[in-house]
């Protein structure tokens, strides 16, 4: 290898950079719901959601180490990914907040072992931990997919720092 570029390549990129470069890169939106030790329903909006593999059924999530939610979701294996529908942004900042009872006042169903699966989300995925793994200041989770349901409803997005929905090209 080139010398120059491999004294390129080592050098760090500022979180700033890597901020603003990730917010190019439209993501879905997605709320994690899990159950805490008590039984009472706990989430949080997440948009580092994504497909790993068909055959197994299997997708991943990140949750940054310094989050109150951690051990939680490190306590529980099973978890629901819900894919957020283009009306849901009030949900969105609902459990993006600070908020004590984030699912106060927010419409769910128990799904497998009772983990909240929100109404009117576009998709939604309910899994077992299969793995968690240290990703630098996040705890990657890689869930195994037990059961999905699907809508046609169009799905809310974010990217360079706004929401909003798809429009065809």
């Amino acid at each position: 290898m080139d010398m120059a570029l491999t004294s390129r390549l080592a050098l760090a990129v500022e979180p700033q950079a890597m901020r603003a470069a990730m917010a190019c890169f439209a993501t879905g939106v997605t709320i994690v719901t899990t159950l805490d030790i008590n039984g009472h329903p706990i989430g949080l909006t997440v948009n580092s959601f994504n497909s790993v593999s068909l055959e197994p059924a299997l997708v991943l999530w990140s949750l940054a180490r310094s989050s109150d939610s951690l051990p939680v979701f490190a306590a529980n294996t099973v978890f629901a990914v819900n894919i957020l529908a283009a009306d849901q942004l009030d949900l969105c900042h609902q459990f993006a907040s600070k908020t004590a009872d984030r699912f106060a006042g927010v419409d769910w169903t128990p799904g497998l072992h009772g983990v909240p699966v929100l109404s009117g989300s576009v998709a939604s995925f309910e899994c077992t931990t299969a793995q968690r793994i240290a990703g630098g200041d996040h705890e990657i989770f890689l869930g195994h997919v037990h059961r999905v349901s699907v809508t046609d409803t169009p799905a809310l997005f974010y990217g360079q720092g706004k929401f909003g929905q798809l429009n065809p090209a």
